[in-house]
């Protein structure tokens, strides 16, 4: 017999706060038998199959017929399906059929009660299909899920203490077992509670405190070392007797440049990534630690940039008595964004045992007379002296039929360059002079020359562009374009949690 009293919370920290992901859940699980099936991929099936082997690897056949219930918990009823099992054990002490005869004995002192009504998912198994002495079993199961709209909600009903729940005993339903579980405490979202901070919170990236994008990300490269810590999972809320904990980087998908707020997707992570059953995720090597280091390498940096979230997940499976078990999971999340970044670039970009020296922004050392700040806003290889960003070249373009009229679209001189996708971004803005001393900024009202600009595509795989072309077929007398680059001021706002 097995009794858990789950519950889970979801976090997502930003600036000012760490919100509450509703729904939050708790759930009470009785069991009292069960049913033991092989990998046989023909479970459950409509009809009856024979053995057979080796493929399918079914060496047993149908041996079991589910009359009703979710034989496998997945949340799927398998009613009228044949299964390979390999043994089955009934319920030994607890009735099934009566959810009307269980409920909730006693709770901590809370504001909301917990108001418990069991759901009745008592599977019943006709065993031993293949021969004369067909045997019907019944396994007990009852459940109790509840979700939480809000935090308050749920810190209102769902307190640390002693649960007691009662559930009719087999063949004497007049008289009920009595099942104690112990709720811990566990770590919740951090937050100030009548001015005394508590809670789980990042705190701080690369030994700095947290620095936020204007729309809600922590920025990092992944091409760096990067070091996460937190407070709040202390020795008096988590224990490693009893709780795990996990980090990984979920994937936020697209639209880049989305909120952070949006739903992660369910895998495959893009930290660690590795293939498997379910979304991978590093096991810390204890559940108190404070600080994980990714190393470099798992993500890629793309343009436009790969967003994510940076996930410390708390699993807790508590013993209260022989069969008893408080169960829990809580997940505080981090929106990250993974930009292109100097300090990124440089330690994937020189070979090794390249001096210090060499590898600095002003520094030239193929000496193609561009700098490795330059090489960094081109994507070309600094220790290449054949690879350098390539020169403007204003080409002309021919005049064509538009196809919708009898009008025409006039030739004109154009060029165009690739945008960088750096941290921090750049602004571009193009300049005319005629004798490169007084220069003029190409805006909307210059009658001479029309600028404009295309995002970077992430469905494409296209970078930005910012293009500047003629307004007319001949350009009068002679001149020089130039496009100045300016790094966004900085728009970060200090983590104020």
């Amino acid at each position: 017999m097995y009794l858990a009293f789950e519950t889970t919370a979801h976090y997502r920290q930003n600036a000012l706060s760490s919100d509450f992901r509703a729904p939050g859940t708790s759930d009470v699980y009785l069991l009292d038998g069960n049913a033991f099936y092989d990998g046989c991929p023909l479970s459950p099936s409509l009809t009856y199959f024979p053995p057979s082997t080796p493929i399918p690897p079914c060496p047993l056949g149908a041996t079991a017929y589910i009359v009703g219930g979710d034989l496998n918990n997945d949340g799927v009823r398998d009613d009228f399906t044949y299964w390979e099992i390999v043994s089955v054990v009934p319920a030994g002490t607890i009735a099934p059929d009566h959810p009307e005869l269980s409920t909730v004995y006693s709770h901590p002192p809370c504001k909301v009660p917990l108001a418990t009504q069991f759901l009745d998912g008592t599977v019943t198994i006709y065993y031993n299909i293949e021969t004369v002495s067909i045997r019907e079993y019944k396994i007990a199961l009852y459940r109790s899920p509840k979700t939480y709209a809000s935090r308050n909600e749920m810190e209102e009903t769902i307190v640390p203490g002693e649960y007691q729940f009662l559930f009719p005993i087999l063949n004497h339903t007049d008289v009920s077992a009595k099942i104690a579980v112990q709720h811990l405490l566990i770590p919740e979202g951090y937050r100030k509670l009548h001015n005394f901070p508590q809670g789980f919170k990042f705190t701080k990236l690369n030994d700095s405190p947290l620095v936020w994008s204007a729309d809600g990300y922590i920025q990092m490269d992944p091409r760096t070392i990067n070091k996460f810590e937190w407070i709040g999972n202390t020795n008096d809320v988590v224990n490693p007797l009893y709780d795990t904990a996990y980090f990984a980087v979920l994937d936020l998908g697209a639209p880049y440049g989305g909120s952070s707020q949006r739903e992660a997707l369910a895998s495959p992570t893009l930290f660690p990534g590795l293939v498997g059953p379910t979304a991978s995720r590093v096991l810390l090597p204890s559940p108190n630690d404070t600080s994980f280091t990714m190393p470099p390498g798992f993500i890629k940096v793309t343009s436009p940039p790969t967003e994510g979230i940076a996930e410390f997940t708390l699993l807790r499976d508590a013993t209260s008595t022989v069969v008893s078990h408080d169960v829990a999971t809580r997940t505080f999340q981090l929106p990250v964004r993974f930009v292109n970044t100097y300090a990124g670039w440089a330690n994937v970009s020189f070979p090794l045992g390249t001096p210090a020296a060499n590898r600095l922004p002003s520094a030239d050392p193929d000496g193609d007379h561009y700098t490795n700040y330059e090489e960094w806003l081109a994507g070309t290889n600094p220790a290449d002296a054949t690879s350098h960003p390539l020169p403007a070249r204003l080409a002309f373009v021919q005049g064509r039929s538009l196809r919708s009229a009898a009008a025409v679209a006039p030739g004109h001189w154009e060029t165009t360059m690739t945008k960088a996708d750096t941290f921090p971004a750049m602004t571009y803005q193009y300049e005319f002079s005629q004798d490169m001393q007084n220069w003029t900024v190409i805006d909307d009202s210059n009658t001479d020359w029309l600028v404009s600009e295309t995002p970077a595509d992430a469905a494409t795989n296209t970078p930005g562009q910012i293009k500047v072309q003629s307004r007319n077929e001949q350009l009068s007398g002679s001149g020089f374009l130039r496009v100045k680059m300016t790094p966004v001021p900085d728009t970060s706002v200090p983590d104020q949690l």
